[in-house]
């Protein structure tokens, strides 16, 4: 008697690698999540926002899968070169394979950056020519089930993002201008120094202090969402800064108290009524809280910790 009642189907089906069921670093969760992507076609983006509709669950939850999924090497995380990210353009392109191996063979090209993106013409076998003698006239037609159904793709969304091409790069001071490169190593990221050079490439580090405090200032003033693009635009002459550096010590701190009270007063009505584990308010309102000093966010923090574990 079979307890395992399996299917035939010859179409709209999904294969799925063993070892990848079998992985015990894998939990259901993750399985399932896993599964969902292989039943996609191949050429569908990956999107984090198109994924918590689709599955009806958090942003965050989408992204921790995805983190957890990278760590195992079932995943791999492709950072576009661009400065701005533009309105329905992907600046993170996501990788999933069931098979690790494959995996790393397919990326390859990403992994190293001094691999070409295309083959060399020597990996090519020869041309020979063809036999007149080996072809027969009618060949028996095979018809392969189609195993996944093709109807959902987002590629036409993504389109644009897929086939926009960095040509319009010129060659500036870039590869010449060592003397800051490894200053600005021990702040920056390589793709905001890249952009940061590209739009001044004659840069000096005493300018470079200048504009990251006044990047800073401007971030936590709430001018800006992120210091490194605020940097890369003021470096391009793009960005005017509105943060005036005499509003500084007392109120600057009786705004950042008043809106620290008011993010706990919201996770504490939150927890409430959502379905959100204590550990995960707390990490949602450290994440938001990263912008202000450690020192003004702890009080409110450890508020907030005793509040969750009281209720």
């Amino acid at each position: 008697m079979n307890f395992i009642i399996k299917n035939h189907h010859k179409n709209n089906y999904t294969i799925i690698y063993n070892r990848f069921l079998q992985d015990k670093d894998l939990n259901l969760e993750l399985k399932g999540f896993g599964g969902y992507l292989l039943n996609k076609p191949p050429n569908w983006i990956i999107n984090i926002n198109q994924l918590s509709c689709e599955l009806n669950v958090g942003k965050d939850k989408i992204l921790r899968l995805i983190n957890r999924m990278i760590e195992l090497g079932y995943m791999y995380r492709h950072k576009k070169d661009v400065a701005f990210v533009g309105k329905g353009e992907l600046k993170n392109l996501y990788y999933f394979c069931d098979d690790k191996e494959l995996l790393n063979k397919t990326t390859e090209p990403f992994r190293s950056v001094a691999t070409p993106p295309q083959l060399s013409l020597s990996t090519f076998p020869p041309l020979e020519a063809p036999s007149m003698d080996t072809a027969p006239l009618e060949s028996p037609v095979v018809v392969t089930p189609s195993m996944e159904n093709t109807s959902h793709t987002n590629i036409n969304y993504y389109k644009k993002d897929i086939e926009k091409e960095d040509n319009n790069k010129k060659k500036t001071q870039l590869t010449t201008n060592l003397s800051i490169r490894p200053y600005l190593k021990e702040i920056l990221d390589d793709f905001t120094i890249v952009n940061l050079l590209n739009a001044k490439p004659d840069l000096t580090v005493d300018e470079f202090i200048v504009l990251y405090e006044k990047a800073t200032l401007e971030f936590k003033g709430g001018y800006c969402n992120n210091i490194n693009s605020c940097l890369v635009k003021a470096a391009g002459g793009k960005w005017t800064f509105r943060y005036n550096i005499s509003n500084s010590s007392s109120n600057d701190d009786t705004k950042n108290h008043r809106v620290l009270k008011g993010k706990l007063n919201y996770y504490i009505d939150y927890f409430g009524v959502g379905s959100c584990s204590k550990d995960e308010i707390l990490g949602k309102f450290l994440n938001e809280c990263q912008k202000y000093d450690e020192n003004l966010v702890n009080p409110y923090y450890r508020q907030l910790k005793e509040k969750l574990e009281s209720n």
